[in-house]
């Protein structure tokens, strides 16, 4: 879902903390933004902009926000709205300090635009621009910008911002009462709210010991499992939270490691804090800082996928700032996430969007961060060429209901059909002239067309077996321990049912042979022999039914993603 409450608004600061002249912000927002950079790159400042905006102002305070002499200016970029536009120029009115019916004068012009108003430090409109207003005939024109800069209406108005600070920690606290609950960004409050939710009539302590428990263990998974979580009084009035595992027994979470805690905050600000101050999250802004601080990779990618289906489901807008790779790694495999990365140079900051492989790959050079410093990724799934790629995915997809993604769970890469022969699976220092596959990742799959073909005249033998580089790279991946798919037809596409091509061509179709090249056969004219259009059609309609029955593709696929679920440590 890509419903949020910043849908197509831009926010850029001008003269602000460490951004100078050039300004620097969100242009636009996305579902999900990862503001990615080094410490004190200027991260919290965009931070600082966004609560400035909803605040309407009075969260500037020039003694920590200004930058030297220069003055301070925020912009806002939203598109028209058809209904404040005929409010504000109306169709019936002429003549003032608009020449002209105010509507086909001035107002049309606007209609479908982008307009951008600078607010200064006093929060009051300093000036309305767009290309929109380049049209107004010039004696409608100061009209036209005085009732836009005259609208009072901004897209942050009555939304919320809800923080979890890059500093946090949560401590024993004594009572704050039975209603008093209140939880700053830091965490301070929260074990009040855990003692209230436990012990309050008026809170369904459900809430905690089975909902929030449950979000824990499913981030932790195979590294902690909590049985239990209570909150518990000392006897001289301080309370404290206790996750309960079968090894240790009660373990005070105040005495746990910080990425425990780290995480308990954030799901308790998802969970527990709404029901206190009645949360809207469709009109709020979330904000984790540094969510990377003390996790590990592995755990820090399932806490991103957490925040990721919450954000769908409540449909906020999602700001993330941080300085690790992972993070820049888990972005690029979707499309409701964009990644503002954040310099610092020659006393002043800058930012943009990182957009495709050069701008991302100087995300990791202005990180120091180098190719042997980046973790791999869990597993490597090889095959031949990219409609491979499409199929293997969303069989993949189909056969884990959704739990296995590509980029976060594995990454499929290409051996380029006879290239394959500049290829091993061998350990790096055990091969001179080759490629070595587990160079790039010890945990490799391989899918290979087994190339057999149907025995219809002499010419045409069917093979028996794989040819000698197939069969030495079968031999080498299951000698390391990876897991190695020859198709049991001619080709991948040997395994598309006839239903499924009966749906795209949408007439009836025949069961092809195991070894016909499908995508050359004439019961798909409309395709002209397009790998890639004939896949892309395919895997839209394909479904989970279609899996059982299809040659061995059910039993591969099901070995697979077992492997899979082992090497990112599922099972």
């Amino acid at each position: 879902m890509t419903t949020h409450p910043l849908k197509d608004i831009s926010v850029k600061a001008t003269n602000f903390k460490c951004f100078g002249e050039e300004g620097g912000g969100f242009e636009p927002f996305a579902p999900i933004n990862i503001v990615i950079g080094r410490n004190n790159s200027g991260k919290s400042a965009l931070i600082d902009a966004i609560e400035i905006c909803v605040s309407k102002g009075k969260a500037y305070d020039e003694s920590k926000h200004a930058r030297g002499s220069g003055d301070f200016s925020l912009e806002i970029t939203q598109a028209t709205d058809e209904a404040v536009l005929r409010q504000l120029f109306h169709e019936g009115t002429s003549g003032g300090d608009i020449r002209g019916n105010h509507w086909t004068t001035a107002g049309a012009h606007l209609l479908g635009s982008e307009f951008v108003r600078t607010y200064g430090a006093d929060w009051k409109v300093k000036e309305v621009s767009g290309e929109a207003f380049k049209s107004i005939p010039t004696g409608a024109l100061q009209g036209a910008r005085r009732k836009m800069a005259g609208y009072n209406s901004s897209p942050f108005d009555g939304l919320k911002l809800v923080e979890v600070d890059s500093e946090r920690d949560v401590a024993p606290e004594g009572s704050s009462g039975s209603t008093n609950f209140k939880v700053e960004a830091n965490g301070k409050g929260l074990t009040n709210i855990v003692r209230g939710f436990i012990n309050s009539v008026d809170l369904p302590r459900a809430e905690v010991e089975e909902e929030l428990l449950r979000e824990l263990n499913e981030i932790y998974q195979a590294d902690n499992r909590f049985q239990r979580l209570t909150c518990q009084e000392d006897g001289g009035g301080i309370w404290e939270i206790y996750l309960t595992e079968a090894s240790k027994g009660d373990v005070p979470l105040s005495q746990s490691g910080s990425s425990l805690k780290s995480v308990f905050i954030i799901l308790a600000m998802l969970r527990l804090v709404p029901r206190i101050d009645n949360t809207d999250w469709s009109k709020t802004i979330f904000v984790v800082e540094e969510p990377e601080n003390n996790l590990h990779p592995a755990l820090l990618r399932r806490l991103l996928e957490f925040l990721a289906r919450q954000r769908d489901e409540k449909s906020f807008s999602l700001v993330i700032t941080t300085h690790s790779p992972i993070c820049i790694d888990w972005a690029s495999g979707r499309n409701d996430t964009q990644l503002i990365h954040v310099r610092h140079k020659a006393g002043q900051s800058s930012c943009h969007r990182a957009l495709g492989y050069k701008a991302k790959r100087d995300v990791l050079d202005d990180l120091d961060i180098r190719a042997s410093d980046i973790l791999q990724a869990n597993c490597v799934l090889w095959v031949e060429g990219p409609t491979d790629r499409l199929y293997l995915r969303r069989w993949i997809d189909l056969i884990s209901n959704g739990t296995l993604k590509e980029s976060v769970h594995y990454t499929i890469m290409f051996y380029g059909g006879r290239l394959l022969s500049h290829l091993d699976a061998l350990p790096p220092d055990e091969t001179d002239e080759l490629i070595s596959l587990i160079s790039i990742n010890r945990n490799a799959a391989i899918l290979l067309d087994s190339d057999r073909r149907p025995n219809t005249n002499a010419s045409r033998r069917p093979r028996p077996r794989l040819n000698d580089t197939k069969q030495r790279m079968v031999g080498e991946i299951e000698a390391i321990g990876g897991f190695a798919w020859v198709t049991a037809g001619r080709e991948v596409e040997n395994y598309i049912p006839a239903v499924v091509l009966q749906r795209i061509e949408d007439q009836e179709m025949p069961q092809l042979s195991p070894y016909d090249q499908v995508w050359k056969e004439s019961i798909l004219p409309s395709f002209k022999e397009d790998k890639v259009a004939i896949a892309r059609a395919v895997v839209d309609e394909f479904e989970l039914t279609d899996i059982n029955g299809s040659l061995d593709l059910r039993a591969q696929l099901d070995q697979l993603a077992n492997r899979i679920r082992g090497w990112n440590g599922l099972n």
